[in-house]
């Protein structure tokens, strides 16, 4: 547990500028074969600062990313931030009408690009398109000191998938991220030695408080483009990784991975993050040595609300000592003790002031009791939070509000079952159906097979009417079962109640 805390007060340019005066011959990132020092890296950023300035860009301009992870991404956006210059990192694999929402709202200046004509960009949008050439070669120029002095200005416009509706846009300030960041250096127990994996996607904010962590700490990050299954564990051991940061959905991909002697040997000493179901955290603790320390949070609170410091089963921890977090109950819960996860800051600009020009969004998120994550969990006397689900993901059935997430985690501790994701329907009569999606282990029990195994462990308003097995998941930026893009009229289902297969229209 905490037993006190300073959050950082310096702004990044100043940050990086004194860690390279301090240290200017550590090797900060790994690229391929590139290392380089936390003084070249401060000499490249002011250099490219100054290109910013030379191609018109100024202070309160928007700028998108369509960049992958690498030095050259991670450059712009400390370039950008530290001029006062919006970042809206999206990655190159967005597309769509998602897209093409995003650039509508935010009206970017410029778009960085590898490719001159995306093909994931509509074509009238090219005109905004500024490509990047290698080592950013083409935006290098006379030193640039200019900086953003206040840490509560906006800094980034980070965009999260939703479960609903259109993708919303987080207002994130520097001060935002720099208690990311130092949270993140409290939940992985950060040394001078540790050595970080920077897997996680640049575009959301997990990828970014890593980067700002490299600065506070005098720690070594090796980069990544993105998570891969067949490289992790090669990658690991080549440079002796010594934290792992985790999302609930690599820790079920690594699982997945044929086992091997070779699994318990390796220099990572805590894994940290969001999501891993209890049955995952004892399978993983067993067969790679590896201990999970859950923790809780979301990009508009400062990416950390909850921490658990004491490793207690199937917690999401404590509250951080800078938030309040309370549990406020609502009618649809029976428990006294479940509710609505509300935060507060105790220090100003830890909250996001709001979805970038969306007020309607922002009014249900920031409300007069505080900041509503949607997310529900039960806490008990000693202060642990447990979560339950979203507020959002849950099923009405015969006058009930039931929790997917209860389901799914049922499921997944079978050990013929991969994963699940429970979706409702509209019911023939009343409210809701319920559709349980089945990634099965093997291909040994059919569907009806699966179904009658799991009858026992689900009481009946607990139990899906329709089931069926699939080979994958749609997953969000942070590999988790991603279900507003499930098409679930694609699917022959199993009909429980008639006994048969049909085609839902």
């Amino acid at each position: 547990m905490i037993k006190s805390y300073s959050l950082p007060t310096k702004n990044i340019l100043d940050l990086l500028i004194d860690t390279a005066k301090i240290n200017p011959g550590h090797v900060l990132f790994i690229e391929n074969k590139s290392e380089i020092t936390r003084k070249e890296f401060i000499e490249k950023i002011l250099k490219v600062k100054g290109g910013l300035k030379k191609y018109g860009l100024k202070k309160g301009d928007r700028v998108l990313s369509l960049l992958d992870n690498s030095y050259e991404e991670i450059t712009l956006f400390l370039a950008c931030i530290t001029s006062g210059i919006i970042w809206i990192p999206l990655g190159s694999e967005r597309k769509g009408v998602g897209l093409k929402h995003i650039i509508q709202l935010t009206k970017p200046k410029k778009i960085f690009s590898k490719i001159l004509k995306p093909k994931n960009l509509p074509k009238n949008f090219f005109k905004k398109i500024f490509k990047i050439n290698k080592n950013l070669k083409n935006l290098e120029l006379e030193k640039n000191l200019f900086n953003i002095l206040d840490l509560d200005e906006l800094s980034c416009i980070i965009f999260t998938s939703g479960t609903t509706g259109p993708p919303k846009g987080v207002m994130v300030s520097q001060k935002m991220l720099l208690a990311s960041a130092y949270a993140t250096g409290i939940a992985a127990d950060i040394n001078k030695k540790d050595k970080l994996l920077l897997w996680e996607s640049l575009h959301h904010i997990g990828g970014l408080e890593i980067i700002i962590l490299a600065l506070l700490k005098n720690i070594k990050i090796i980069i990544t483009k993105k998570f891969s299954s067949t490289n992790f564990w090669s990658i690991v051991r080549k440079y002796k990784i010594s934290k792992l940061h985790y999302l609930g959905g690599i820790l079920d991909i690594l699982l997945k991975l044929k086992k091997n002697k070779y699994d318990k040997k390796h220099d990572i000493k805590l894994g940290f993050g969001a999501g891993a179901r209890p049955d995952v955290v004892t399978k993983f603790k067993k067969r790679f040595n590896i201990k999970l320390r859950e923790v809780y949070g979301m990009t508009e609170a400062s990416s950390f609300t909850t921490i658990n410091f004491d490793l207690k089963n199937n917690s999401i921890g404590k509250a951080l000592p800078w938030l309040d977090v309370k549990i406020e109950k609502n009618n649809n819960n029976s428990m006294d003790n479940i509710g609505e996860i509300i935060v507060n800051e105790k220090i100003k600009g830890l909250l996001t002031k709001g979805y970038y020009n969306d007020k309607k969004a922002t009014k249900e998120l920031l409300q007069s009791d505080g900041l509503h994550t949607g997310d529900v969990a039960k806490q008990d006397k000693k202060g642990n939070f447990f979560y339950i689900g979203r507020e959002n993901d849950s099923v009405r059935v015969r006058g009930e509000n039931i929790s997917a997430w209860e389901i799914e985690t049922t499921l997944n501790k079978k050990d013929f079952i991969s994963e699940s994701a429970i979706l409702k329907i509209k019911a023939e009569i009343g409210e809701n159906d319920m559709i349980a999606l089945i990634i099965p282990k093997s291909n040994i029990l059919n569907v009806k097979q699966i179904m009658n195994n799991c009858k026992k462990d689900l009481s009946k308003n607990y139990f899906p009417r329709y089931w069926c097995l699939t080979d994958k998941f749609p997953r969000t930026p942070s590999l988790r079962i991603d279900k507003k893009n499930i098409n679930i009229f694609k699917f022959k289902l199993f009909d429980q109640i008639k006994d048969k297969f049909i085609n839902i229209k």
